[in-house]
């Protein structure tokens, strides 16, 4: 069972302030999203064995791929259609299309210390 995580430190609401900078990361893979259009994420906490690792390995994903939520008037097989499969609805279509969620974080990472170089 996957259960809450302690208080973010001030340093980890950071990360979650940047992963927002960076966009939906799967939405970079799909070309529909990049630095200067970022798709605006939730804040997906990665779990192994039932438990979330905590708020350092967390990946920015839209509401479709996170959670599978399509907010558009489209049918929801033309959204996954068009955008990919979502994390929530098919996690085994999801990995074989992005990677591993683990595979994501080590993206994730990448974007993030870019984004802190570019502002240093």
């Amino acid at each position: 069972m996957v259960g809450k995580t302690k208080a973010a430190t001030k340093a980890q609401q950071l990360r979650f302030t940047d992963l927002q900078i960076v966009g939906c990361i799967a939405c970079r893979i799909e070309g529909l999203a990049d630095d200067n259009r970022p798709e605006p994420a939730d804040i997906h906490h990665i779990t192994m064995g039932g438990r979330r690792l905590g708020h350092d390995y967390t990946i920015p994903l839209c509401p479709w791929h996170h959670r599978g939520v399509n907010v558009s008037p489209l049918p929801t097989s033309t959204v996954e259609m068009m955008r990919g499969p979502s994390l929530a609805r098919s996690k085994r279509a999801f990995v074989a299309r992005y990677g591993t969620e683990m595979q994501l974080l080590r993206m994730t990472n990448g974007h993030l210390a870019r984004l802190r170089k570019a502002v240093a």
